[in-house]
């Protein structure tokens, strides 16, 4: 149901009348703090206006399937199908940046031990409540996470206490609210939410790394606005960002 109602929402702003002097983008919800500023200032610079469109991973990219869009922001394996699929032009893609996963707490609480596999797991036994984005949604972090509480043993007992969301983001901010003990997420869906705390990365044998990778439509409605936006991302200023929100340098 969750993950239904995820495609309708990212579907009714698809389908909004595009105008000449607009382009779409479409992109992973985990860099959405990292583009908040792109719009105004692609405008002033080129007079053209950026619609976002943000979305889990898996959403994303059933998106951009339905189409159309300019520019899509995901990870390499749903960006390659849509080169394979022939709509994101195969010599396009840029990479961003590489984001960990996180937990997280709110302001003020105690600071749960995580360094080790053996911390993590007992914190994650000894929560009373824990807040990620749905796996059902198609989020990266859900699917890997609820996989990752299988591989330690502990789903039998972590499952009932799950608090699942449509991103990652709106779980940290759910644990802003009081809402839930602990939050697990990508670092990038965390540091952008005030009142919550990160307590650190998951230990490294558990983490996972994702990259997100930019992307040109095959068929963008502006190739040459398209390109310019483009440009903007691979920029200075871009990497800045990214790495305040706790994205790593893409290889």
């Amino acid at each position: 149901m969750r993950a239904l109602f995820a495609i309708f929402m990212i579907g009714v702003a698809m389908i909004q009348p595009a105008r000449a002097d607009e382009l779409v983008v479409l992109s992973a919800a985990a860099v959405k703090t990292v583009l908040s500023e792109v719009p105004q200032k692609f405008e002033a610079a080129t007079g053209t206006k950026i619609r976002f469109v943000f979305g889990t991973a898996g959403v994303v990219r059933d998106a951009a399937i339905a189409g159309p869009f300019d520019l899509v922001v995901i990870p390499p394996a749903p960006l390659a199908d849509l080169v394979s699929r022939g709509l994101v032009a195969a010599d396009s893609r840029h990479n961003l940046g590489v984001v960990r996963l996180g937990a997280a707490v709110r302001t003020g609480a105690p600071l749960p031990k995580i360094a080790t596999v053996d911390e993590f797991k007992a914190s994650l036994l000894a929560a009373p409540s824990i807040g990620m984005a749905d796996p059902a949604t198609g989020a990266t972090s859900g699917i890997y996470l609820a996989k990752l509480m299988q591989q330690l043993g502990i789903a039998d007992v972590v499952t009932p206490k799950l608090k699942l969301y449509p991103e990652g983001q709106t779980a940290m901010e759910a644990g802003a609210r009081g809402e839930v003990a602990l939050g697990l997420g990508q670092i990038s869906e965390i540091t952008p939410v005030a009142g919550m705390t990160l307590v650190g990365p998951i230990p490294d044998s558990l983490q996972l790394r994702t990259i997100y990778a930019a992307g040109l439509s095959s068929k963008p409605a502006n190739p040459a606005r398209a390109a310019a936006l483009m440009e903007m991302l691979r920029g200075r200023d871009i990497a800045e960002v990214l790495r305040l929100n706790g994205f790593e340098p893409a290889p």
